[in-house]
C-alpha cells in the first residue's frame, strides 16, 4: 500500500488512487493498524477528488492523535480546504478540522469556525454550528472568548432551517437543559414550523417543551399553534408535540386532563401505524400515561388486546397497559381476553398474563372474587409455570382483599378459598410459589383448616431447602400460626426452630430464628402482639403509587428512559462535558507550553534519562538535582524489580512460564498471605509508612512480623522475606508515572494500554536498558 501511494502512475490516476485509498480505509475499518501509512496519506490531502478527500480526512482523524506531529502538516490543507470555491469541500474540510484531537489545534481553529458561520452555502454554517459545540468541549475558555453562545443564538434566526436545528443542538449541548429558554426565540421557531423538515422539528419541539410561558393565553396559543403537529404521520413530532402539551399545562389541573383525552387517538392511532417497533415505543409512552390517568384510555381497551403474529415485547406491554385501565365497566373483557394468554406457547407472556390477573382483580374490587375463582381454576391447568405464577398471583390479591379468606361474620364458616389453599401445595414449586403460599398460611392460618399440614412437609425438609427467602417465609409462618393455633404448631415448631438455629449457611435465616426463639422465650404474648398485630387491608401499595422514578420518567418523555423504563443516568454515561472539561485542561495545558503529544514523550524520555544519569552519578558519590533523588530512600512496589513494561503474563504461555501467583492453587496461596500482610500493615502504628521488619528481627506489630515482600521458590519448596528499594524507573510507583497519570487521567492510562512501549519510554526505563550487544 506504501509503495502503491508513492507510485506516481497511481497518482496521476484518479480512479487507481481512489481504490488504493479505499483499501486503506476498508483494512482500517477492519481494525488493522495502518498507521505507518500516514505520511503518505498526508501527501493525499492535496487532491482535488471529493471522494479521496473524505476517506484521507477520515484516516487523518482517526490515527491524529498517534501521530500529531505529522497531524500538523496537515492543518495548511485544512486551512485551504476552508476556503475552496466547493461548499462540500469547505463544511467536509471544517467537520474535520474540528475532529483533530491534538494540541495547538485551537489556535488554527478559531477563525475557520467564525468564516463558516458566515458562510452563504447552509451546508457550511449547519457544520460551522456543530463545530462551535466541538470548539466549546475542547476549550471552554476559548469558546468563551470567541463568543460562541452569542454567534449561536444568533444562528437561530438563520433562512435555512438545516442551521437553526444545528444551532438549537449545540446551545442545549452547551448549557443544558437547565437553561432560560427565551420568549422571542420560542415564538419565532414556533411560526417557522412548518418550514422544518421531520427530524428538525423533534429538535425544536424539545426546546418548546422547556419554554414556560407567562400567562394563560400565550399558553393556549401554542398550543394552537401545535395542534396539526399531533395528526403527523411521524411518531416521534407527535411524541414530542405531546411532552409540550403535557409540560405547558401542569399548572392547569382541568386543561391537562383534557389534554390527556386530546392525546388519546393519535396515540393509539401510531400504535397500529407503521413498523412493530414504532408501535412499541408508542405503547411504552402510553403505558406511562396509562399510570397517570388510566380512565383516559379505558374506552380504548380493544385497542390493546394481543395479536397472535406479535413479538413478546409487545404483547408484555400491552398486558401492562390492560392492567392499567381496568375499570368496573371493562374490566369483564379485559379478564376474559387476558385468561386466554395463560396458555401462550411463550412462558414469559403466559407468566405476565397470570399475574396480570391478580393485579387486575386487586385493583377493581367487584372483580376480585371473579379474578380469585380464575386463579384456583389455573391450577389444575398441569403447566407448571403457570401454577407456580398462579399461587404469587394470589398472594398479590390476598394483600388487597383479605376479605376473600376471612369468614363473613365470627363463627361463620370458612370461605371457600380457604378448603382450597390446602392444595396449593402440590403446585408450588418455585422458590416465590413456595414464599406466597407461605405467605397466605401464616396471615391467614387461622382461617384455613389445614394450615398445620401445608407447613408440616415444609419443615420436615427445611434442611434441604435451597432457597433462602423460603425458609426465612417458612419461619415466620410457623411463628404467627404458633400464636394462633398453639397446640397444633408447638412440637412443630421447637423442631423447626432447632433445625434453624443449628444450620449457619444462610446468616439472615439463622439469626431470624434466634430472634424469634428469644422473643418467645421472653413473653409469647409479647410475641403475638409482634408477628401477629392486627391491622387493616391496605388502600395502596408503593407500587401503585407515584413515586419520584415515575415523575423522572415524565420529565424525559419522548427519549430512551421511557423505553428501558429507567431514568437516564441510570443507563447513559456521565455528560461528555465533564469528560470534554478534562480534555480540554490538558489540550490547554500542553498548548501553554507549545508541546505536541509526540513532543512531550520526548521530552519525557530526555528527563528520564537525565534523572537516570543522575541517581548513577549519586551512587557513585556525585549530586543530583532532580525530585526523583530521593526515591532510593522509598520501599519498592511490586513492579520496581521489573526491567520491562508489565505484559499480558497468562495468555498464550504454558503453566511453567506463567506469573506464579496466577497458577492455579498458588492463587489462593498468594491472596491469602496477601491477607495477612494488610492485617498485619493495619495494625502497625505507623500505617501504610511502617518499615519492613528482616527476617530473625524483632516483630514491630502484635501480629508478628511486617515483611515487605515474601518471595515463594518452587524449586525448593522455601519462602523468605526480602525488601527492596524503589527503583526510580518503576513504571508503577515512580514519581514520573504517578505525576504522568494525575496530569494525563484516563488519556494516560488508555496510551499506557494500547502502547507496549509506552511506559518504557515515559518512565526511563528504556534509557536505563543497555543497547542490544553492549557490555
Amino acid at each position: 500500500l506504501k509503495a502503491s501511494l508513492r507510485n506516481p502512475l497511481v497518482e496521476r490516476d484518479p480512479e487507481k488512487k481512489r481504490e488504493v485509498v479505499k483499501r486503506v480505509i476498508a483494512y482500517m475499518t477492519l481494525g488493522i493498524d495502518v498507521s505507518r501509512l500516514f505520511t503518505e496519506m498526508i501527501m493525499a490531502t492535496s487532491t482535488k477528488d471529493v471522494v479521496i478527500k473524505k476517506m484521507v480526512y477520515l484516516y487523518v482523524c482517526t490515527y491524529a492523535s498517534t501521530n500529531p506531529e505529522l497531524s500538523i502538516l496537515a492543518i495548511n490543507t485544512f486551512q485551504k480546504d476552508c476556503r475552496d470555491e466547493d461548499p462540500m469541500v469547505r463544511g467536509l474540510a471544517l467537520r474535520s478540522f474540528c475532529s483533530l484531537r491534538i494540541a495547538n489545534v485551537m489556535e488554527y481553529l478559531q477563525k475557520p469556525v467564525e468564516d463558516g458561520l458566515k458562510d452563504p452555502s447552509a451546508y457550511v454554517r449547519k457544520t460551522a454550528a456543530m463545530a462551535c459545540l466541538k470548539l466549546h468541549n475542547m476549550s471552554p475558555a476559548l469558546a468563551k472568548e470567541v463568543g460562541v453562545l452569542a454567534k449561536l443564538r444568533t444562528a437561530l434566526y438563520d433562512r435555512d432551517t438545516s442551521v437553526i436545528a444545528s444551532a438549537v443542538c449545540a446551545l442545549e449541548e452547551i448549557e443544558g437543559r437547565s437553561s432560560r429558554v427565551e420568549k422571542q426565540v420560542v415564538h419565532h421557531l414556533l411560526n417557522r414550523m412548518r418550514e422544518f423538515n421531520e427530524w428538525q422539528q423533534v429538535v425544536v419541539l424539545g426546546l418548546v417543551a422547556r419554554y414556560a410561558p407567562a400567562e394563560p393565553n400565550e399558553t393556549f396559543d401554542i398550543m394552537n399553534l401545535l395542534e396539526e403537529r399531533l395528526k403527523h404521520s411521524n411518531a416521534a413530532v407527535v411524541l414530542a408535540t405531546t411532552k409540550v402539551f403535557l409540560n405547558l399545562t401542569q399548572d392547569f389541573p382541568t386543561v391537562h386532563q383534557q389534554v390527556y383525552t386530546r392525546l388519546r387517538t393519535p396515540l393509539v392511532t401510531l400504535v397500529h401505524g407503521g413498523t412493530v417497533e414504532q408501535g412499541y415505543a408508542t405503547l411504552k409512552h402510553i403505558a406511562l400515561l396509562a399510570s397517570r390517568a388510566p380512565a383516559v384510555f379505558a374506552d380504548e381497551h380493544k385497542h390493546f388486546f394481543c395479536r397472535f403474529n406479535e413479538p413478546t415485547y409487545v404483547k408484555l406491554v400491552k398486558l401492562d397497559i390492560l392492567t392499567a385501565v381496568a375499570t368496573p365497566r371493562n374490566v369483564t373483557a379485559i379478564l376474559e381476553e387476558v385468561a386466554e394468554y395463560v396458555t401462550d406457547v411463550d412462558v414469559a407472556v403466559s407468566r405476565a398474563a397470570v399475574g396480570a390477573i391478580g393485579k387486575i382483580g386487586a385493583r377493581v374490587t367487584s372483580t376480585a372474587r371473579a379474578a380469585a375463582d380464575q386463579l384456583v381454576a389455573m391450577l389444575s391447568i398441569g403447566i407448571p409455570h403457570v401454577s407456580s405464577e398462579a399461587v404469587v398471583a394470589m398472594r398479590t390479591l390476598l394483600r388487597k382483599h383479605p376479605s376473600l379468606l376471612t369468614p363473613a361474620q365470627v363463627g361463620a364458616a370458612a370461605p371457600p378459598l380457604a378448603h382450597a389453599v390446602s392444595t396449593f401445595v402440590r403446585y408450588a414449586d418455585e422458590p416465590e410459589a413456595k414464599a406466597s403460599l407461605l405467605w397466605i398460611v401464616g396471615q391467614f392460618g387461622e382461617h384455613i383448616p389445614e394450615a398445620p399440614y401445608i407447613l408440616e412437609p415444609l419443615v420436615d425438609d427445611f434442611s434441604d431447602e435451597p432457597s433462602p427467602a423460603v425458609r426465612l417465609e417458612l419461619l415466620t409462618a410457623s411463628v404467627k400460626l404458633f400464636v394462633k393455633r398453639p397446640p397444633e404448631m408447638q412440637a412443630m415448631l421447637g423442631r423447626l426452630l432447632d433445625a434453624a438455629t443449628s444450620d449457619v449457611r444462610f446468616t439472615e435465616v439463622h439469626d431470624r430464628a434466634i430472634f424469634y426463639y428469644r422473643l418467645l422465650e421472653n413473653d409469647v404474648g409479647a410475641a403475638k402482639r409482634v408477628v401477629s398485630a392486627a391491622r387493616e387491608a391496605p388502600r395502596t401499595f408503593v407500587e401503585d403509587t407515584s413515586s419520584e422514578w415515575q415523575d423522572r420518567l415524565f420529565e424525559e418523555f419522548n427519549s430512551l428512559a421511557v423505553i428501558y423504563g429507567l431514568p437516564s443516568d441510570r443507563f447513559v454515561k456521565p455528560a461528555l462535558s465533564a469528560g470534554a472539561a478534562a480534555r480540554a485542561e490538558v489540550f490547554a495545558e500542553e498548548s501553554a507550553n507549545g508541546q505536541t503529544h509526540a513532543a512531550t514523550n520526548a521530552a519525557a524520555s530526555a528527563q528520564a534519562a537525565r534523572d537516570a544519569h543522575a541517581i548513577d552519578g549519586e551512587a557513585n558519590g556525585g549530586g543530583g538535582g532532580d525530585d526523583d533523588d530521593d526515591e532510593p530512600a522509598r520501599l519498592g512496589c511490586y513492579f520496581c524489580n521489573d526491567v520491562v513494561a508489565p505484559v499480558d503474563s497468562t495468555r498464550d504461555r504454558t503453566l511453567d512460564q506463567q506469573c506464579t501467583v496466577t497458577r492455579p492453587g498458588l492463587s489462593m496461596l498468594a491472596s491469602s498471605v496477601a491477607v495477612e500482610m494488610v492485617v498485619t500493615l493495619a495494625h502497625h502504628e505507623a500505617g501504610v509508612a511502617a518499615p519492613a521488619d528482616q527476617a530473625g528481627g524483632d516483630a514491630s506489630t502484635p501480629l508478628g512480623l511486617l515483611p515487605h515482600q515474601v518471595r515463594g521458590f518452587l524449586p525448593t519448596w522455601r519462602t523468605e522475606l526480602l525488601r527492596g528499594q524503589a527503583f526510580a524507573c518503576c513504571v508503577a510507583c515512580s514519581r514520573r508515572a504517578v505525576r504522568g497519570y494525575r496530569q494525563g487521567g484516563m488519556d494516560f492510562l488508555m496510551r499506557a494500554f494500547n502502547e507496549p512501549d509506552f511506559l518504557e519510554e515515559f518512565s526511563g526505563l528504556r534509557a536505563r536498558r543497555p543497547p542490544a550487544g553492549g557490555a
